[in-house]
């Protein structure tokens, strides 16, 4: 929203820590399309983002990049690396010129140890995480591509606000490497969509018209999938 401020960074941060690690924290400004992260790097800082949208990016051996999710105002990532001190284990990529407060990784295990608000933060994040991969991983092993493409298209959707407006969509190439398709065969389904009265499509910009026949879908095709005893 034009004018709101931006979100204080680092959100595990009671009025205590904040005072006392606050000033140890520096800002970082990074370009569109540039690089924060690099997978496989051995930093270990911890960044919250201030202003601007980033993207978590997985790259295969052949070069091809897969989206993960993506970032915007006070998202925090590179806390793995942080706590294990191993490499990173994903690219992170600006999508827009971006301002990011960056957490020494000392202070963000100091905060960790001293405050079990901030260690509740961090297991309730973990937490998530492991599900929405638990979720993901069904995905890729149980459903066909288009039940797959329907249910990115729902997680999209319910992040949305306005809720169902999904803006600005990611591309048909993005959506491909987000389920494991090729483009090809986004757009095809897209099309079928739009058709049947699911969705609606505009300038970088997708509506779900329907949830719950789109929900329904995805529902059908999961039990279909699920072997018989």
């Amino acid at each position: 929203m034009p004018g709101s401020p931006s979100p204080q960074p680092f959100p595990f941060l009671s009025p205590r820590l904040r005072r006392q690690f606050g000033e140890r924290l520096h800002q970082r400004r990074v370009a569109a399309g540039k690089m924060i992260l690099a997978s496989g790097a051995r930093s270990l800082d911890v960044f919250c983002i201030v202003e601007g949208d980033a993207r978590i990016v997985l790259h295969s051996p052949a070069g091809r990049a897969v989206s993960v999710r993506d970032l915007g105002p006070g998202d925090v990532f590179g806390e793995l690396a942080a706590l294990d001190g191993g490499p990173r284990s994903a690219s992170v990529v600006a999508l827009t010129p971006a301002t990011l407060a960056v957490m020494p990784r000392a202070d963000f295990l100091a905060c960790l140890e001293a405050s079990p608000a901030a260690s509740l933060w961090l297991a309730r994040r973990l937490g998530a995480e492991v599900r929405r991969l638990t979720e993901r991983v069904f995905e890729l092993s149980a459903l066909n591509a288009q039940a797959r493409l329907h249910s990115e298209l729902l997680r999209l959707a319910r992040l949305a606000s306005p809720a169902r407006v999904i803006a600005p969509a990611p591309t048909h190439e993005e959506l491909a490497n987000r389920i494991g398709s090729h483009r090809e065969a986004v757009t095809r389904e897209l099309r079928r969509l739009v058709r049947h009265g699911l969705v609606a499509t505009g300038h970088r910009r997708l509506e779900i018209l329907d949830l719950e026949r789109l929900e329904a879908a995805v529902r059908d095709t999961a039990s279909a999938s699920l072997p018989t005893r």
